[in-house]
């Protein structure tokens, strides 16, 4: 199996200075508790040409250099911001392992897709740069060779099986690396070898029979033969991350740059898993005070950093907090398989990113359920023609398209305005002549409209905006003949200044059995109504409004 050793030079100071750009060019250490002393882990450059080095006390670092800048250093942090960075890397490498707190392996099987491992190597370089970071990659076949050449080595190399000769040259402190312990390569020091060349051309009986079972593996090792295996690291189910500002911020220009450093995190870690966050969590912590949370709810699945941020923004300019801020963490409480999506031509793409933004602001603010879709259905029932859903734009076939199609001109019918005549009666049937001959066109019934005549009618345009969720019944006064006079609308007595229709809606009986008539009945003082007479009960009954 071909690996990948991605090298990150002090990791844990590279990391500090991004997120505390502050601490560029200045003297710092990492200190941790290692036998009751304060030690130092990892140091800045300014600090190591003071003569800072991991493993002085913190006594000695401050004595060389009294302005060197003390910050304790936390492992369980550093290992966890290296596996965010191997999700970031998931495009690349589809499985990584960390090693320690300046490095991870990562699965090279997918350099074939890349024009060969160099590239691919190169690739993954530019990946951890765009991050802020800085490193090599060397790619070989065992773990021990991809990490001693990609540690030791200034330049990265692609390694044949069993190191390639790539080992010979490396010195001794590449056993003591996580694989022998501190000190092992002490007793080959005393020997007068001085690199893993001159170890592997030693007999092994004679090593075995020197050091043992040390000897045997320490030559082993530098003869490129390592038999551990690759394990690749679990994806944590939670996705997260945390930015400590430099300072407590009562403006929010620095809160802003720390929180698109922890957006852009979260949505490199979505999208090296291929998915878009549906909801995310924002929290603030504030000195001295409990943490503000501000939820964040995308009209639509999305892993774009800068709509993220532009909808965290927003939330954030109307925030009102007592204590200065002094970190954010941003976490992703839901999401989605984001199988991507074909953009479109031209200026479509930011565009559609200024409505989702849109959206997702009225989302956020107004509450979830105050952005749905109307689906439609089925069915010519107006009060159950469509269903609530929650709103999802839809994508076309080339990217998003907001445009609804033209909706196809129908062909003018006639309506009937008597009640509901029996079916029998709909068409007046003429008689066959003597020859036999069946007439070529079957003569329409005439329609005899009682109250205003009828001016045109009605489409799908002329749907009412606003449909109730189920028809109100209306107290009407009607004439001898059955026209609409009166009508009873929130307790008071209205005029109908005119009507039109109607327009026959009848549902099938095995299905849903209905029968109305629809007009558009013009109320004095109140305005254009949409009303049915329904054929059961012979009662009219308010269906929407015109605004």
């Amino acid at each position: 199996m071909r690996l990948g050793y991605l090298f990150l030079p002090r990791f844990p100071m590279q990391r500090r200075v991004i997120e505390q750009p502050s601490l560029a060019g200045k003297p710092v250490v990492l200190h941790a508790d290692e036998r009751g002393a304060q030690r130092v882990r990892f140091a800045s450059g300014r600090a190591m040409k003071r003569g800072i080095k991991p493993g002085l006390s913190v006594a000695a670092a401050s004595a060389l250099e009294p302005s060197c800048v003390r910050v304790r250093y936390d492992e369980q942090a550093e290992l966890l911001a290296l596996r965010s960075l191997g999700e970031a890397l998931l495009p690349l490498a589809p499985a990584f392992q960390v090693d320690d707190a300046e490095g991870l392996w990562l699965d090279a099987s997918a350099a074939g897709l890349f024009q060969g491992e160099g590239p691919w190597a190169e690739r993954v370089v530019e990946a951890a740069r765009a991050l802020g970071l800085s490193g090599r990659c060397v790619v070989a076949e065992e773990r021990f060779t991809a990490q001693a050449v990609a540690r030791h080595r200034g330049e990265p190399v692609v390694v044949g099986p069993r190191g390639g000769g790539a080992l010979a040259p490396l010195p001794l402190s590449a056993l003591e690396r996580g694989w022998l312990g501190p000190e092992a390569a002490a007793p080959f020091r005393a020997l007068g070898l001085s690199t893993l060349g001159e170890l592997a051309g030693l007999a092994s009986g004679a090593l075995v029979a020197r050091f043992g079972t040390t000897g045997l593996q320490a030559a082993r090792l530098c003869r490129g033969d390592d038999d551990s295996r690759f394990v690749a690291d679990e994806l944590p189910e939670l996705i997260d991350e945390a930015v400590q500002l430099d300072w407590p911020a009562e403006h929010l220009e620095p809160v802003l740059f720390a929180l698109k450093m922890a957006i852009d995190r979260v949505c490199a870690r979505l999208q090296g898993r291929q998915q878009a966050a549906v909801r995310v969590q924002v929290t603030v912590r504030l000195d001295g005070a409990e943490p503000l949370v501000v939820p964040l709810v995308l009209a639509r699945p999305s892993s774009e950093g800068r709509m993220l941020l532009e909808l965290a923004r927003h939330r954030l300019t109307d925030l009102t907090v007592h204590q200065p801020i002094v970190a954010l963490a941003v976490r992703v409480d839901e999401a989605s398989a984001d199988p991507g999506r074909q953009l479109v031509l031209g200026d479509a793409p930011a565009g559609e990113a200024a409505l989702e933004i849109v959206l997702s602001r009225l989302q956020s603010a107004l509450g979830e359920a105050a952005l749905f879709a109307a689906v439609p259905r089925a069915t010519h029932r107006p009060e159950g023609a469509w269903e609530h859903r929650r709103f999802s734009p839809p994508i076309s076939a080339t990217g998003y398209d907001w445009l609804v199609p033209p909706q196809q001109e129908r062909a003018p019918v006639e309506a009937s305005s008597e009640p509901f005549p029996e079916i029998g009666s709909a068409l007046e049937q003429e008689p066959i002549d003597a020859s036999g001959a069946v007439p070529k066109r079957w003569p329409k019934r005439k329609a005899k409209v009682e109250q205003v005549p009828l001016l045109c009618l009605p489409s799908v345009s002329t749907r009412p905006p606003r449909v109730f969720r189920e028809p109100s019944r209306l107290h009407a006064e009607v004439s001898p003949v059955g026209a609409l006079q009166w009508v009873n609308v929130a307790g008071r007595r209205r005029k109908v200044e005119s009507v039109w229709g109607p327009e026959r809606l009848v549902g099938a009986w095995w299905e849903e059995g209905y029968a109305r008539d629809y007009y558009r009945v013009q109320l004095e003082g109140v305005g254009l109504l949409w009303v049915f007479r329904d054929g059961r009960d012979g009662a009219f009954y308010a269906q929407g409004v015109f605004d």
